[in-house]
């Protein structure tokens, strides 16, 4: 079932440097010490995929801010990009350590694409107009040609920036809306019941910094209570392992049909298209 296996989302290190109201970061401190997932496992995880010739995405992502320590970035995606030439090396950026210069050396080291996003700080907050003023100006320090793909009043703002090898989006979204409340630690979407199946439980991998592997994006391991979440650790077991074993399978069982559902499940909007973009036409 390996093969199954569409994103591999890793956590390089453990360090941000944002507490973000709509985070667990706001109550976990990932500011004052920084965990470096050891060199030797993030390149046993890049030979494994190597010998199933993965081509699917690689995620640098989870809680943290990849681009923070730009050295082990740029040398981590270039470790990716030898092991695997056919995969799609991503990111999301909270934006705060980018420049042209760092475009272009992330590009180079064989990143495909990033996602920066725009925050309000303020919680419960999203003002449409002050973001979008912000976002432009931001856009316009950058210095490449750019347009708007999605503009949703209220709601959501997407620009796409141009350039050569390198897919950059930057985004600002209401997290009041359409915001989960990350496996019942943030409170967001606590009346929400979702209804639809989730995918990810059967293509998705997510490894943490100390090697666990959690079951969904919005778990993580150095929360006690998403203990129960952890599907193995790529120390001790390869992620064909961990990706075929019977923990996923009875996570997976729970989500062959759609259906109202429990749990950390329950408040979570990952991969549900939000009411407010259905019937929409995008620039």
């Amino acid at each position: 079932m390996i093969h199954e296996l569409k994103v591999v989302e890793i956590e390089i290190f453990s360090y941000c440097n944002r507490q973000c109201w709509f985070c667990p970061n706001s109550f976990i401190d990932r500011k004052n010490k920084n965990y470096i997932m050891e060199e030797e496992l993030y390149l046993s995880v890049m030979n494994q995929l190597k010998e199933i010739q993965y081509s699917g995405d690689v995620t640098y992502s989870r809680y943290n801010e990849p681009t923070s320590h730009r050295d082990i970035f740029l040398k981590r995606l270039q470790q990716a990009r030898h092991s695997l030439p056919n995969a799609n090396l991503k990111t999301n950026s909270n934006g705060d350590y980018i420049s042209m210069e760092y475009l272009m050396e992330l590009r180079d080291a064989g990143l495909n694409e990033i996602f920066l996003q725009y925050y309000n700080v303020k919680p419960f907050q999203f003002d449409y107009d002050i973001n979008k003023r912000a976002m432009i100006k931001i856009l316009d320090n950058i210095g490449l040609p750019y347009h708007i793909i999605k503009d949703i009043s209220g709601y959501k703002i997407e620009y796409m920036i141009e350039m050569d090898r390198l897919r950059i989006q930057f985004r600002s979204r209401n997290f009041i809306s359409d915001g989960s409340s990350r496996g019942n630690t943030i409170p967001l979407a606590t009346n929400y019941i979702r209804t639809k199946r989730c995918l990810q439980l059967f293509h998705n991998m997510y490894i943490d910094y100390n090697g666990n592997v959690m079951v969904c994006c919005a778990l993580r391991s150095d929360i006690p209570e998403h203990s129960f979440a952890i599907m193995g650790n790529i120390k001790k077991q390869t992620i064909s392992e961990i990706f075929n074993n019977e923990k996923y399978t009875i996570w997976r069982k729970n989500h062959l049909v759609d259906g109202p559902k429990v749990g950390v499940c329950r408040t979570c909007k990952n991969g549900v298209i939000p009411e407010y973009e259905n019937n929409i036409s995008f620039l």
